[in-house]
């Protein structure tokens, strides 16, 4: 098995980017990972859904990727959002404090519902 590979997918769920990715994420892969994210940014649609129920570890160079595609996105009124991050995952965002700084969700269905909600109270942008 080639543990220096992840896969990564875009689509879209009620016009929210929600990009699925597989594997490990680190210092190997992030250059793929960093691009994948930010393909998913849609200055219109500001909010991204990572979906993260079949990546297997991820170590800081991860973490730093999902910090600058939320610095990209917090002038656009856009956030985060993680789902289906495993054990170690939500430990490692938990000791950072960086569930603070992206939604966190169990469930895809969790994260699309709390984008939606933000997205509708979030201003107008003209």
């Amino acid at each position: 098995m080639d543990t220096m590979r992840i896969e990564t997918t875009l689509r879209l769920r009620d016009e929210i980017p929600v990009l699925d990715v597989t594997g490990e994420i680190d210092i190997y892969t992030t250059p793929q990972f960093k691009e994948a994210v930010s393909a998913a940014i849609n200055e219109n649609k500001p909010a991204i859904i990572i979906n993260m129920a079949n990546v297997t570890y991820m170590d800081s160079s991860g973490f730093g990727t999902l910090l600058s595609a939320t610095k990209r996105l917090r002038p656009l009124e856009g956030a985060l959002y993680l789902s289906g991050c495993n054990e170690a995952i939500q430990r490692m965002l938990q000791i950072t404090r960086l569930n603070t700084i992206f939604g966190v969700y169990e469930t895809e269905d969790a994260a699309l519902a709390a984008a939606q909600a933000e997205m509708s109270a979030a201003p107008a942008i003209s």
